[in-house]
């Protein structure tokens, strides 16, 4: 009798320890690290707010961080500690690398049992964060490279605003009439266009040209940028620089990020997706709306999709699910598309009057969803992030060097420079796509 008490004693005492653990677990905070600027970094308060007034008991620790590069080195950090959060934000090039070490839980099916139907939000999100078939993480926007232009400087120079189809020498006669020694002391201070010399900014001028990026933007073995269609495009940009002058030199370029040179009229069109908006509004000094990306040959333009990825070592899987299917719902996708932040990735959302306000900059908010039918991706894969930051300080050296005269845009410019660029780009490249291959599969 006095062994069966024991044994009932003991069997209480270790149930009762786990019903502790478990609910520990079941009051833990989600811990969920997002990166933006400030304005950016409030739409996410609003966001969490909104979620724990919904669900009481459940509490949210956001974890905000400036950069994206920060957010990166953050992440990378802690899944390699073992102690990443359990949800984060993150760009569908970037998550590939967290998918491929398994730390991450693929959420198509466990938000299918809350009702996610993958129907209801744009397909070149949904494709973007699926790998292996599986939908990896939840998409939130479905954003595009546009340009973002000063009306002001426009009306100011009798410029007329960009036409719904305008063309790349559209855009580029407009950047050349906007370039100006506003203060006549024989210097540039007035640019007519800013763009970041990065693989994501230059890859929709190549699709537009007709060229590609990879050769298979789902299992690619290597780079294109050396092929016709590609180095034409390759020239055109570089002679923004080279031929032109109407970007920022190198010098400007290290002294002042270029979204910042736009807010305070430094540049009068940018190259920028939708995050860029929540940043704007705050600026009510600034006369501001959006345009296509400009057309060579076919209306492209890049994707820029974010969304929530779950940590498979999540502390309280059902909290951060819950989190992820509010977040990406009708009531989360409305707060982040209200503050600016976004172009919703859900359908209904995207377009309803919580995006299209007509009382909010931009005017041309419709902009955004023309552009969804012609947006094209680069790949997820594992290596990808590591492939761009490769290249981008390839194209920065390429795009930055100094001058070779001046003259009007070639379009057949591209092949020197161009190609030597793109040699660089593909050797860069290879032996990070060729590790991504099976051992019986390479060439």
């Amino acid at each position: 009798m006095i062994r069966l008490l024991t044994l009932a004693v003991c069997f209480c005492v270790v149930l009762a320890a786990a019903c502790g653990r478990e609910d520990r677990a079941a009051n833990r905070a989600v811990s969920l690290q997002v990166f933006g600027d400030p304005a950016e970094i409030a739409a996410y308060r609003e966001l969490v707010a909104a979620f724990e007034a919904e669900h009481p008991g459940q509490r949210v620790s956001l974890i905000p961080v400036g950069k994206q590069s920060d957010h990166m080195a953050k992440l990378s950090a802690a899944y390699a500690s073992g102690s990443g959060p359990d949800v984060f934000v993150l760009n569908f090039r970037r998550f590939g690398q967290f998918a491929e070490r398994g730390a991450l839980e693929a959420v198509g099916p466990a938000l299918a049992s809350r009702g996610y139907a993958e129907q209801d939000y744009y397909e070149p999100a949904i494709e973007a964060f699926r790998m292996n078939g599986a939908l990896m993480c939840a998409p939130q926007n479905v954003s595009s490279l546009v340009v973002y232009y000063n009306r002001a400087l426009f009306r100011q120079f009798e410029v007329p605003y960009p036409s719904p189809n305008w063309t790349f020498f559209e855009f580029f006669n407009a950047a050349r009439k906007l370039t100006r020694d506003t203060d006549r002391d024989g210097a540039i201070d007035l640019y007519g266009v800013a763009l970041e010399p990065l693989l994501i900014r230059i890859a929709p001028f190549i699709w537009s040209a007709g060229g590609d990026i990879v050769n298979d933007v789902t299992r690619p073995t290597m780079l294109t940028l050396d092929r016709p269609d590609a180095l034409r495009a390759l020239g055109l940009v570089r002679s923004l620089n080279s031929l032109q002058g109407v970007v920022p030199p190198l010098a400007a370029h290290q002294a002042e990020d270029e979204d910042s040179r736009f807010a305070r009229g430094g540049v009068a069109m940018l190259f920028q997706s939708r995050r860029f908006t929540t940043t704007l509004r705050a600026r009510k000094d600034l006369d501001w709306d959006v345009a296509p990306f400009p057309v060579l040959r076919k209306s492209e333009s890049a994707l820029h999709a974010d969304g929530y990825c779950l940590s498979k070592n999540a502390g309280n899987r059902e909290a951060a699910l819950d989190l992820i299917s509010f977040a990406v719902g009708d009531k989360g996708q409305s707060i982040l598309a209200r503050t600016g932040r976004l172009v919703p990735a859900r359908k209904s959302i995207a377009n309803s009057p919580v995006f299209l306000d007509p009382t909010q900059a931009p005017a041309s908010a419709q902009v955004f969803l023309d552009a969804i039918p012609h947006l094209r991706r680069t790949p997820n894969i594992a290596a990808w992030h590591e492939i761009e930051t490769r290249a981008d300080t390839i194209l920065e050296e390429w795009f930055f060097e100094p001058p070779v005269g001046a003259g009007m845009v070639d379009p057949d410019a591209g092949g020197g420079e161009g190609l030597s660029a793109a040699i660089q780009l593909r050797d860069a490249a290879q032996p990070l796509l060729l590790r991504q291959l099976k051992p019986d599969t390479q060439p």
